[in-house]
């Protein structure tokens, strides 16, 4: 039998980011209505480039080679983390999550440079357009009026501590793995960022 893998490309952040992550997280469940929102683990929150899903290890070490030359394409990353969001939006909230600003044009490119290297290794582009945001949490349907109603006013009110800035240095191959207490993600491979000329 095939091995398979279910995979998507990332920009890990460093330990600075994900304890300040930790901080919000910890705020949000004590203002957030108790069984609305099923929350990640902050050491799990990462910057996803591109979802590949169900994958055949032969076709993951291909994969690799390409990411290798998109990481090249790219200097390392600054961001600091914005505002609290929803997708779709706060009438339909499903999940939750943190805006970015800082190097975003240049992240629109890296992650452009991932679907075309993805695209090399037999992959199709995401249907979505891209939007940078780290993930926080998912929203559990049906939500009962009064905790959706509380909920996104805790979302509106909700202001970010100020944060020091931080750097995503490498582009990662990582594995999600799903399990009763949700998925929980393990780096497969990585490359530094870095122009080769630089």
């Amino acid at each position: 039998m095939t091995q398979r893998l279910r995979v998507f490309a990332a920009l890990e952040l460093p330990a600075s980011a994900l304890t300040e992550l930790g901080k919000i997280l910890s705020r949000l469940k004590t203002e957030c209505p108790r069984e609305a929102v099923r929350w990640v683990r902050p050491e799990g929150i990462h910057l996803t480039l591109q979802f590949y899903g169900e994958t055949e290890l032969g076709v993951v070490e291909g994969l690799k080679a390409q990411l290798a030359q998109a990481a090249q394409t790219s200097a390392p990353l600054a961001f600091t983390l914005t505002e609290l969001g929803a997708f779709p939006n706060l009438m339909r909230p499903r999940v939750l999550w943190v805006g970015l600003a800082g190097a975003l044009a240049e992240l629109k490119q890296l992650q452009r440079q991932v679907e075309i290297a993805s695209g090399a290794a037999g992959f199709e582009p995401e249907k979505r357009a891209f939007a940078p945001h780290l993930t926080l949490g998912r929203v559990n349907q049906p939500l009962r009026p009064q905790e959706h109603g509380r909920l996104a006013n805790v979302i509106k009110a909700f202001r970010l501590p100020t944060a020091e800035p931080f750097t995503c240095a490498s582009l990662s191959l990582m594995e999600s793995q799903l399990g009763p207490g949700g998925a929980t993600y393990s780096q497969l491979w990585a490359a530094p960022l870095g122009h080769p000329n630089a």
